[in-house]
């Protein structure tokens, strides 16, 4: 079955792990997803897929919404490729 564009979870996906990264920053918190990625919506996106290619264990643990989405986004599971 084919998801129409707006039965999609991405936007609200992204959306929420975006907005929350910027408020975990603005309140001093930290997060493995780092302020560059708050720049705006395409940064997030960039840093958010090289931390699921190069960190994706820790980043299943610690945002597994965002990274069941990158997940069948790509098509791949880089965790099992350890």
């Amino acid at each position: 079955m084919c998801l129409r564009a707006h039965d999609s979870p991405r936007p609200r996906v992204l959306g929420h792990e975006y907005h929350a990264l910027r408020d975990t920053l603005d309140k001093g918190g930290r997060d493995m997803n780092n302020a560059y990625g708050t720049k705006n919506p395409a940064e997030f996106f960039a840093v958010v897929t090289e931390h699921f290619f190069e960190q994706g264990a820790r980043l299943r643990d610690t945002h597994p919404d965002l990274y069941d989405l990158l997940q069948r986004y790509y098509r791949v599971d880089p965790v099992t490729w350890l």
